[in-house]
Parts: C-alpha cells; sequence; structure tokens
C-alpha cells in the first residue's frame, strides 16, 4: 500500500470544521458500488483503497519524493548481489485486534496474494488482470518468501533491484483474519463500521504505534458516480469531496471552496505505429514526420481546454519533481512552425490547397484511433483537438473512437497509424513494459538494443544510487528516441473549503494518508 508524509495536506483541509474547540470527526464523500466487499487484498476501486490506506500499513511506504521508506519493516539489507532481501520488522507492532505483528502475518499476506493472482512460478495466470488483486504485481520482483524467525523476513527476488522495495507497500493482515472482511490492520485507524452503498465508519486506533489522531471519528459516505459526489459537497452533506470529474474544474479560484489535485499513476499516450509506412524509421532510427507530430501538439492546451486543469504534464514515464526524475528532459518541444518545416523536410510540400504532397501524391489520410472510458467522452475531445493540431500543420487526420477491446486488438495486431490511449503504471517506476523490444505494452514497435540493455542494468541495481543513476540514462534515451509521447497524467480532486497548503505531490490511493498527524 503506497504510503507517504505530507504533514500538512489535510491540516488546511479540516480547518474549517473546528469552528468550536478542536476537530475530532471529518466526513468524506467517495464513489464505490453498493456492493463493495472491504477485503483490502482484493479491492480495485480507488477510493474506498484511499480511505483503508487510513487502517493498514506496510513493511514499507513511499515518501513525498516517492522515495521507499521502512514502515512496519525496521530495517533491510540486500544480499547475495542483490538476488535476496532481509527485511527486520518493528517489535513494538500490535494490530487492532490486540495481537503482536510477526513474520507469521507478511508470510500469510504474501501467500493469500499469491493464491489471489493465480500465478505459477513462471508468473502465468489463468486469472484475469481485474481479479488478480490490487497488489498482484508484487510477484514481478519477488520469487520466494520464508521467516528465519518472529521478525525477520527473507525474499529471493525475480528483479536483484532497489525497485524492489516499491513491492512491499502491499498492506499486511494478521494471519487469523486472513480471509475475514473488515480484517484488522496495524494502521492509525480501526473499522467502527460498515453499511454497503452507505458509508464506511472509523474511529482512530488510540494504541497506535505513533502518535494517537485527535481526528477521532472518519465517515466517508459512498456514492454512486463523481456527479453525486459534487452535488453532496454542494449540498454540505460532506466536509471533502474526491472526485475525478473534470467538473471538479468549476471550484478552482473560487472563494467559497478549494481544491488540490491529487496524481494518478495513469499516463495518457500518443502512440504512433513505427511499422507504418509514414513513420518507419530510416536507417539511423529517426523519422521527420514522427518528429514533426511531436512537435504539433499543444499538452498544455489539452489540459486547459479539455480536461480543465485535471491532469499533469508528462514528458516522460518518470514522474516530473520526484527523486528519480531527470529535470533535464522535462521540457515542452510544441512548436508548430518546426512542425511544419520538419514536413517540408522530409518532402512532403504545402499546396495552396491546403494539402501536402511528394512526388506528386497526396500525403495518406492518418486514421488517430481512441477509446473511451465508461461514462465519459474526455479522450474523444481530446483525439478531435489533437487532430486539430495536426491538421494545423498539413496533416490529414480522421478521429475514429472505438471500444477499448477493439482499440486493443488493432495495437497487440499493429494495425493502426495512431492511438490516443492510456498506460496504468505500477507502483515502482519501471517504464521498461512499454519500451523494451518484448514488452507487452510496447504497441509502437520501438526497438532499441540500448533501451533494453538500460533496463537490464535498472533491474540489477540494488543500491539508491545506482539505481537513480540508471533511471537517469534511461530517460535521457528516452527523450532522445521518443518511443512514445507522453502527454499527461490524470489528476484527482480533493475539495474543501478551506485553504490548501503547498503539498508537492498528492497521489490517488493515498489521499487521506496525512489525516493521522492533524493538530489543532
Amino acid at each position: 500500500m503506497i504510503r507517504k508524509t505530507c504533514l500538512f495536506l489535510l491540516l488546511c483541509l479540516v480547518l474549517p470544521f473546528a469552528a468550536a474547540g478542536q476537530t475530532t470527526s471529518i466526513n468524506f464523500g467517495i464513489v464505490a458500488t453498493n456492493d463493495a466487499i472491504l477485503r483490502p487484498l482484493e479491492l480495485n476501486q480507488r477510493d474506498i483503497v484511499s480511505v483503508l490506506d487510513l487502517i493498514y500499513e506496510g513493511l514499507f511506504y513511499v515518501d513525498d519524493d516517492y522515495m521507499p521508506q521502512p514502515e512496519l519493516a525496521y530495517s533491510y539489507e540486500f544480499t547475495n548481489e542483490g538476488r535476496r532481501l532481509i527485511v527486520t520488522l518493528r517489535s513494538d507492532i500490535s494490530f487492532h485486534n490486540g495481537n503482536k505483528l510477526t513474520s507469521r502475518d507478511v508470510i500469510a499476506t504474501l501467500d493469500k496474494m499469491y493464491e489471489l493472482s493465480g500465478f505459477d512460478s513462471d508468473l502465468n495466470s489463468t486469472v484475469n488482470v481485474e481479479d488478480r488483486g490490487l497488489y498482484y504485481s508484487t510477484f514481478y520482483y519477488i520469487k520466494s518468501w520464508s521467516a528465519s524467525d518472529d521478525y525477520t523476513v527473507i525474499f529471493n527476488l525475480r528483479r536483484a533491484c532497489y525497485g524492489a522495495l516499491y513491492a512491499l507497500t502491499f498492506p499486511i493482515l494478521p494471519s487469523e483474519e486472513i480471509n475475514y472482511e473488515t480484517p484488522s490492520g496495524t494502521g492509525p485507524y480501526k473499522y467502527d463500521g460498515y453499511e454497503q452503498g452507505s458509508r464506511i465508519w472509523l474511529a482512530a486506533n488510540t494504541n497506535w504505534w505513533k502518535r494517537s489522531p485527535q481526528i477521532r471519528h472518519i465517515s466517508a459516505s459512498i456514492y454512486a458516480d463523481s456527479e453525486k459526489v459534487l452535488t453532496a459537497f454542494d449540498q454540505r452533506d460532506v466536509d471533502v469531496a474526491t472526485t475525478r470529474s473534470i467538473n471538479a474544474s468549476r471550484y478552482s479560484g473560487s472563494l467559497n471552496s478549494f481544491s488540490m489535485t491529487a496524481r494518478s499513476r495513469q499516463l495518457e499516450v500518443l502512440l504512433i505505429n513505427r511499422a507504418s509506412n509514414l513513420f518507419q524509421s530510416d536507417d539511423n532510427g529517426n523519422n521527420l514526420v514522427r518528429q514533426a507530430v511531436y512537435y504539433a501538439i499543444d499538452r498544455s492546451t489539452l489540459i486547459n481546454s479539455i480536461y480543465q486543469g485535471m491532469a499533469t504534464v508528462a514528458y516522460s514515464p518518470i514522474p516530473s519533481g520526484t527523486w528519480l526524475s531527470n529535470e533535464s528532459t522535462v521540457k515542452d518541444i510544441y512548436d508548430p512552425l518546426m512542425a511544419a518545416s520538419l514536413l517540408d523536410q522530409a518532402g512532403w510540400k504545402l499546396a495552396d490547397n491546403g494539402k501536402r504532397y511528394k512526388n506528386g501524391a497526396t500525403m495518406p489520410q492518418i486514421y488517430l484511433l481512441v477509446y473511451d472510458e465508461p461514462g465519459s467522452m474526455v479522450r474523444t475531445n481530446a483525439a478531435n483537438k489533437i487532430r486539430d493540431q495536426l491538421e494545423a500543420v498539413g496533416f490529414n487526420v480522421t478521429v475514429n473512437t472505438r471500444t477499448r477491446d477493439f482499440c486493443l486488438t488493432k495495437l497487440r495486431s499493429g494495425d493502426f497509424t495512431l492511438c490516443l490511449a492510456a498506460f496504468n503504471f505500477d507502483i515502482c517506476p519501471d517504464p521498461g513494459f512499454t519500451v523494451t523490444s518484448t514488452g507487452s505494452c510496447n504497441y509502437t514497435r520501438y526497438r532499441s538494443k540500448e533501451m533494453n540493455d538500460l533496463l537490464t542494468k535498472l533491474r540489477t541495481c540494488s543500491t539508491q544510487d545506482s539505481y537513480k543513476a540508471c533511471m537517469i540514462e534511461i530517460q535521457e534515451k528516452f527523450n532522445t528516441d521518443m518511443p512514445y509521447m507522453p502527454l499527461y497524467w490524470r489528476s484527482s480532486a480533493l475539495l474543501s473549503r478551506s485553504s490548501f497548503t503547498n503539498t508537492r505531490d498528492i497521489r490517488e490511493l493515498e489521499l487521506l494518508r496525512v489525516l493521522e498527524s492533524f493538530t489543532d
């Protein structure tokens, strides 16, 4: 489970509710189905995961710089050339049921996660991805696990790298409650009731191993969709609202409410099929027409006009501002004049009729494939804006909105030219699945031995410094080759009626984690 120490986020969120004396309760509005079962290893509903993040803790958490730090782990050590990770647990931790945390609980949690994943020893599974549990990717990093004593867990790793620590942020459950609904945790809050489709109640864990929270009671009111959450916020039925709806932008700049952006791990991208005739690389790996596409697209306009600010610009698959970001690659290359010039250099000359020709042939029509998420047309709207930007420099583009399954079939078969899509990244910032030659989501047919070697090297870096240095190299190579065009990270909003502080990196799945640190 993701962790973060942002001391001030909800400090400002709850101040208005402290009109008389100390603030002791708060009510959140969240989106969830009316049949959600609160088994933390099996959940995949974003807002509920954020609520349960107050109940459970992992061996590690991810801090405000997106660096893994020990939580229930007291210490750790990589041995055997990084192939083995030895984790020593804290000895002063108790679950809400009163039982002490031991390595037995860690082993039982991992065993349950592995069972849910359906993996065999080669990571093959017949279980649908959406049914494998939220943390199945843990096993991409760890091969086996065992306990040498009550407070020592030994992991044999598939990837001998520092990134394995990210995979150990899953919630630890007591072994005797592994199959329970609403099992005990070790976190600052514990369950105080649950009514499906209505509300989750939490109470402060006064015996928490850190400081007992001042906010004693939390409730999360459940709504069917984001619009209902916003209505509840407008009607003051909830104190704080979480939403991905772009309609939340109407609160931006309001004198009566405030909004903070929470970045997701969903990266919106433009995929260009390098195997298609128009975009094939020359002997040096270059293609001027492909470069023209990159220069013609204005990310800021897409974010502001289509997403109403509910997205954060992206220039690589590593979020900027984090400890792994190569800030030298963070730059906007939008330049329609350069895009037009590159097309000219490629031999596609602009005629008086607004079309481009090469050797007497008209530039071929390009189909921009796109799919929308249920209940939203925002990605199609973005595709239409991209079409307009490309046509402004002489491309001939038609937007083709189809189902997600249809688009996925086309991407896998290579039967597409352009596609506006999204990658959902794991908690561990490893872009290999999108750029290595055998990557499961390398739909652009990008091939680079150097990039393959860098990703192989990354997965053998077991120290902080070596891991970061290799990630910097990967971003430099990505910036040079541009395997695909990152556009923006989708965002959600956290709404309240108080002012917000300058907390730097609020993230989905952990929106409420700092509530336990609040004091009047």
